[in-house]
């Protein structure tokens, strides 16, 4: 029989996000954590209820996950999926989640704050936290506004500030993807090419990354 975790004084700050106090030893039962970095533990879960009159987030100690641990009783959790279609937890949240870059990724982030608009710097952000969150890597920087990923080049995206977008190839045919794609996708030189227009692009763009093919 799994353990009840009940966390008091709840509160929902986002779709499937709340906030609450959690002192550190007691999110480290939730598991090994992928990061130790900053004040903010954040915590995934897989299933779980609110009750919003007693302010009262409920879930079994089997359904959490602890991604950070911080030095703080301040916690974020995150919920895997909301409602009864299951919808995507907040990308917005996990982009919070703290995170040690490498130097490539530092300069995407550097670049896409100077060169894009407020939203699609969220969008970047919220991107490429994710992506580490499933894939330790770092990007490397070509000749231009472009950046591969290391060590396995398997999405690609470039900068693009004249029309506030970013460009990502992945790695795979276009028939690969296009039975699961919720953006439109082209041929890149036998690779697959998409775009990020927006915020709201952000999830079905880690699907399509996710699916790319990797080096075996």
């Amino acid at each position: 029989m799994s353990l009840t975790i009940t966390a008091k004084n709840a509160t929902c700050i986002g779709e499937g996000v709340w906030k609450f106090e959690m002192p550190p030893h007691q999110v480290r039962l939730f598991g090994t954590p992928a990061h130790s970095t900053g004040a903010r533990s954040v915590i995934l879960l897989k299933s779980c209820s609110f009750d919003a009159g007693s302010e009262t987030l409920q879930f079994e100690i089997d359904d959490a996950v602890a991604l950070n641990v911080g030095t703080k009783p301040d916690t974020i959790a995150v919920a895997a999926a909301v409602g009864p279609e299951e919808r995507p937890a907040s990308i917005a949240a996990l982009a919070a989640i703290p995170q040690t870059y490498g130097p490539g990724d530092r300069e995407f982030l550097r670049m896409t704050k100077k060169l894009l608009p407020e939203p699609m710097q969220r969008a970047a952000t919220a991107l490429l936290a994710a992506v580490r969150q499933r894939s330790p890597g770092d990007l490397k920087r070509g000749l231009s506004r472009n950046f591969s990923e290391t060590p396995d080049n398997f999405w690609y995206v470039i900068v693009q500030p004249r029309v506030a977008q970013l460009s990502i190839t992945v790695r795979g045919q276009v028939e690969h993807f296009e039975p699961m794609a919720k953006l439109p996708v082209k041929d890149d030189r036998g690779n697959t090419r998409f775009k990020i227009t927006d915020e709201d692009d952000v999830q079905a763009a880690l699907e399509l990354i996710f699916h790319a093919k990797r080096r075996q």
